[in-house]
């Protein structure tokens, strides 16, 4: 979900945090994030207390990514679907988790001095478990009967 600038404030992160100016007509959900004095073209996933990932737009071509592909998918999940889940679950619901995978990045937040833009924050710090049976051997001792079926 879109945090506001008051949530940013309670939040305390440690660099400065710009919306996009007045007279800015780009799409909205683009941001640049300033990493060790680079300027980063991105689009932020998700932002928690140690890591910011984004999916870098100056990497598309380099990487062999279609640029304008992620952008309309961009556009789509941030009219849509921003306030329930982060783009990355976007792009693997339409099968391209291992396409843009490519341009995802992860920074960290203590090298970031300054993000212009819009900031995502998921609650995902809760890890899903999932249970497996184990997997147990069978004993040689044991008959395994096949059944054939008749027709």
């Amino acid at each position: 979900m879109e945090i506001t600038t008051e949530q940013v404030v309670k939040r305390s992160f440690p660099f400065i945090i710009q919306n996009h100016p007045i007279e800015y007509t780009g799409y909205p959900f683009l941001s640049v994030i300033q990493y060790k004095n680079q300027h980063i073209i991105s689009i932020i996933d998700n932002i928690n207390k140690k890591t910011v990932k984004a999916f870098v737009l100056d990497l598309c071509a380099p990487e062999g990514v279609d640029e304008e592909l992620v952008i309309n998918i961009a556009s789509y999940w941030y009219e849509f679907e921003r306030n329930r889940y982060p783009l990355s679950i976007e792009f693997s619901k339409r099968g391209m988790a291992g396409i843009t995978a490519k341009i995802l990045k992860t920074y960290t937040i203590d090298s970031i001095s300054r993000i212009m833009g819009p900031l995502y924050v998921y609650p995902t710090e809760n890890n899903i478990k999932i249970k497996r049976r184990k997997r147990r051997e069978i004993s040689p001792t044991v008959e395994i009967k096949r059944l054939i079926a008749i027709k």
